[in-house]
């Protein structure tokens, strides 16, 4: 079945990497419920699994991204993007346990049945079927696409018990995490005002202030209980939060008033260009712009099957989990967007904040809350895992936008650069103050390197 993979169009970087080392850490802890224990660890076989390619699992998450991105709210793009990630995962730690799981349980996992020669024939039909499960259930108009590549998939595969095994293993995979997310309540738009002093949320900014049914009422915000989402990788959505926005009347919330205002609008004349390029090339959702990322890192550091799907699940992991702790921020502190603050300028009770009642952000703003900038927070956390996972900040790549600056390259040289380019961003298109996405970027990182050190972690051989 091998035939050589090829990255479909739009793919993000062009990238050369240093040298990585793999980390390892003994998992023994009894309270791990989901890895694998000495036994099943003893049929770990670092050659075998270094034999399987990354290109099955690359397969299925092109297919994602062509399905899903762009097509909906953010954050329900990145869950969707997390729950397809981490089932293949899973499933492939069903097969040969070397990372922990996020929700299938390897502990009796029996790899002896598995060599160089058969692990292709059980893994990619464990990936495919979880995969195809978990597009079928999450999001339905994928199917017709899904059933067409797991078709293709499963019959270059001989038919045999193991091909068969791992068809039940996927099947597997998917049940577990859908059973382990299966409180989780729907993200929709919902009715809210906000309030009317200066300083607090408020709604009314076209287009959500008027009404679009069915898919938004008037007054419209966005998954205001997010944030008490239960977390994928980290505890609880409060976890990093540990600074709040300025007040009004302080001289830093005033320099960052002044500064989206003068760089953020619609053709502002101060901004240059090279800002506007960057405000519009991290425009895209994270979970697509980072998971292609990931993509282009997997190809190029030619990084295998299990280090593959290690990789994109902790990626969007940080992703989601970034969204929850922002979004409970967000809602708890409820402070003003620029779009607003702007028009308010002149009866906000602050002399040194000049109003604009006619003042527009570049793009439309989103209908949250402005602290702390989600968009900083994921790719924040996006930075942290990469680097955590390679050992390294450095890169040299150029950045396209496929979706919204087709044709336009920017040059990063590291992991800490996209962070920052990425958070400061939404200052020139009008979404954010400065506070907002510094806060945002910090808590990322922090997020990111706690689902790097706390989830799916290497399995190490008990001898």
């Amino acid at each position: 079945m091998k035939t050589v993979f090829k990255l479909l169009g739009g793919l993000m970087l062009l990238v050369s990497l240093g040298s990585c080392e793999k980390d390892e850490m003994e998992s023994l802890d009894p309270n791990l419920s989901n890895s694998a224990d000495v036994n099943g660890i003893q049929n770990f076989n670092n050659g075998m699994i270094n034999s399987y390619s990354s290109e099955v699992v690359l397969q299925w998450n092109e297919l994602l991204s062509k399905s899903i991105d762009n097509r909906m709210p953010q954050p329900a793009e990145v869950k969707l993007y997390t729950m397809v990630t981490l089932a293949m995962h899973d499933a492939l730690n069903n097969v040969v346990p070397k990372y922990e799981t996020y929700a299938l349980n390897n502990i009796s996992v029996d790899a002896s049945d598995v060599s160089k020669n058969n692990i292709h024939s059980i893994a990619d039909a464990a990936v495919s079927q979880a995969a195809r499960d978990m597009l079928a259930s999450v999001y339905p108009p994928a199917v017709a696409a899904a059933d067409d590549l797991l078709g293709k998939i499963l019959s270059d595969i001989e038919d045999s018990d193991l091909k068969a095994k791992g068809v039940i293993i996927g099947k597997g995979a998917t049940a577990a995490v859908l059973a382990k997310r299966s409180n989780d309540f729907p993200m929709g738009f919902a009715a809210y005002s906000g309030g009317t002093a200066p300083g607090e949320y408020r709604t009314d900014f076209m287009p959500w202030m008027v009404a679009n049914p069915p898919i938004w009422p008037a007054n419209a915000a966005y998954a205001p209980n997010l944030g008490s989402l239960t977390p994928f990788g980290i505890e609880s959505g409060d976890q990093f939060r540990n600074e709040a926005p300025y007040s009004l009347n302080s001289k830093e919330y005033i320099a960052d008033y002044n500064e989206v205002k003068s760089l953020g609008c619609t053709n502002c004349p101060l901004r240059t260009d090279e800002q506007t390029q960057i405000g519009a090339i991290w425009i895209e959702n994270t979970s697509s712009s980072m998971n292609r990322m990931a993509r282009t890192l997997i190809v190029q550091r030619k990084l295998d099957g299990w280090e593959a799907a290690r990789l994109i699940g902790l990626i969007q992991m940080s992703q989601i989990d970034a969204y929850i702790a922002s979004f409970d921020g967000k809602y708890y502190f409820d402070f003003w967007r620029p779009i607003t603050a702007v028009r308010a300028g002149d009866s906000d009770g602050v002399d040194a904040t000049a109003g604009d009642g006619t003042w527009t952000p570049t793009f439309t703003t989103p209908p949250t809350p402005e602290f702390p900038s989600t968009h900083a927070y994921s790719g924040g956390a996006a930075a942290a895992v990469f680097k955590s996972y390679f050992k390294s900040d450095h890169l040299n790549l150029n950045v396209i936008s496929p979706y919204y600056l087709p044709g336009v390259e920017r040059h990063i040289s590291s992991f800490s650069q996209m962070a920052h380019e990425n958070a400061i961003s939404r200052i020139y298109i009008g979404y954010h103050f400065r506070h907002a996405v510094e806060v945002g970027e910090r808590q990322g990182l922090q997020l990111g390197e706690y689902v790097f050190e706390h989830n799916l972690r290497e399995l190490k051989k008990v001898l």
